[in-house]
């Protein structure tokens, strides 16, 4: 008598295949999400440990953070300011060759710009100081310090990649913008703009990068024709906000949020860019006398790449044409 073999049919086969295809497509986006949270996680450790670093720095340099040296007289009556901005408009990196790259090949003031030179503050009476001098040197000090490495300077979640630079003694800066995901508080200007200890601990000094570096955008336009009444608003959902986050987590106009480091040392994850002290929109400048309200302007601010005000510090004129009390309560993040 012949046994029975005991075996799935075709047809039992293809409900299995079809079950576990159908949970595969329900846990995909679980596990995507999960991943991204993680990613998310080590980017907040990663600029949490640049704040401690930065604390270390200023214990050892008059409570202050890491500010590379520039032009001392550049903020000074009639001086024209650091230029620290990409003024590249919407060409980026993209066309450059960072392994052959000349000195020239970058605008001033734009990360990686003149990287084999060190800035200085005084040289012949400052006529010859540096006044191009990118944001990002800043951090380059902590790295020539090794206190923190190129990688740490890296966001998961940015698709950045880490500086390939092998002899960091020998240069100061990065090698160019996508070997950076942070950026910070504009260190140029008075010294109660740049960081330091002893700032109101709601002050934000560094961040997940801007999203305005590239096109020099100005969101002002925007604000105000992107909300429910035609102007967002603090009250507005985070999925409102998502065109004016940082591009690292959810990519450029969908940026989900960014991580801030704040003036006491901890880092944390913010679904809208509109925080700190009076809710400043830390990737712009409050608009001059834009309706004469405060909140509005520093919610609704203008680009660095296009301020009246030209290469300005934080706060910079931010409620006339001469500073005043409120001028330095802005937070800066560049770029």
């Amino acid at each position: 008598m012949k046994r029975k073999l005991n075996a799935f049919t075709l047809i039992e086969l293809l409900v299995v295949i079809a079950i576990i295809a159908l949970l595969i497509s329900i846990l995909l986006p679980s596990l995507s999400r999960a991943r991204e949270l993680s990613k998310r996680l080590v980017c907040s450790a990663n600029i949490k440990g640049i704040g401690t670093s930065a604390k270390i720095y200023a214990n050892d340099n008059a409570e202050r953070w890491m500010i590379p040296p520039f032009k001392n007289d550049a903020y000074s009556s009639g001086g024209n300011g650091i230029d620290y901005l990409n003024n590249d408009g919407d060409t980026g990196f993209g066309a450059l060759d960072h392994q052959n790259i000349t000195e020239t090949a970058r605008d001033l003031g734009e990360v990686g710009n003149d990287r084999l030179r060190e800035s200085t503050s005084i040289v012949g009476g400052d006529t010859n100081a540096s006044s191009a001098v990118s944001v990002t040197r800043a951090y380059w000090l902590l790295v020539r310090s090794g206190d923190v490495t190129v990688s740490q300077f890296i966001c998961p979640s940015s698709g950045d990649q880490p500086d390939p630079t092998r002899d960091i003694a020998l240069m100061y800066d990065f090698l160019g913008y996508e070997n950076i995901s942070y950026g910070y508080q504009v260190p140029f200007g008075p010294r109660d703009s740049q960081p330091r200890e002893g700032s109101d601990n709601r002050m934000i000094f560094a961040a997940d990068k801007s999203p305005y570096y590239f096109d020099g955008s100005d969101p002002t336009d925007a604000f105000q024709n992107s909300g429910i009444n035609g102007e967002i608003t603090l009250a507005d959902s985070p999925l409102a906000w998502r065109k004016f986050n940082s591009a690292n987590h959810g990519g450029n106009g969908n940026g989900e949020g960014q991580n801030c480091l704040y003036a006491d040392g901890h880092a944390s994850f913010q679904r809208k860019p509109a925080v700190g002290i009076d809710n400043d929109n830390i990737y712009t400048l409050m608009i001059d006398n834009w309706n004469d309200i405060i909140g509005q302007n520093r919610i609704h601010g203008q680009t660095v790449h296009i301020s009246a005000a030209q290469n300005p510090y934080p706060g910079r004129w931010a409620l006339g044409t001469t500073e005043n009390a409120y001028s330095s309560t802005d937070s800066l993040i560049y770029p």
